[in-house]
């Protein structure tokens, strides 16, 4: 049976602070099970130094999974306790479907493309 690549293979995460306003976690690649504790960890872990707008960029990611969702839901409870919002910009159709068929529990505010998605924030 082939080993499964390591989930650093297999997502990309990159944090940013394009402005000391605006934090942006853009990922790439796949957010399922082996992943999500990877984007959990550095996702939360810059919280604590972020802007007062989270932008976490799923445009790149190629499956989206409900271990990804847990993730976004537990980001968002810890920044409304730190007077933080989080922003997505999604389009994939894995993103999209995945938080269209969680419904309110998945109502983010969403953003269909980066620049949208800091338009306010500046």
């Amino acid at each position: 049976m082939p080993s499964r690549p390591e989930p650093e293979a297999r997502l990309s995460i990159s944090l940013t602070a394009p402005s000391d306003r605006v934090t942006l976690c853009a990922l790439a690649g796949e957010v399922d099970y082996y992943t999500a504790e990877q984007f959990k960890t550095q996702l939360i872990g810059s919280l604590n130094t972020a802007g007062p707008l989270v932008v976490i960029d799923l445009s790149q990611v190629t499956f989206f999974g409900v271990a990804g969702l847990h993730v976004l839901i537990e980001a968002r409870a810890w920044a409304g306790h730190t007077d933080r919002r989080i922003r997505l910009v999604t389009g994939p159709r894995c993103v999209d479907r995945l938080l269209e068929v969680a419904g309110e529990v998945a109502a983010f505010d969403t953003a269909a493309n980066l620049a949208d998605a800091v338009l306010d924030a500046a």
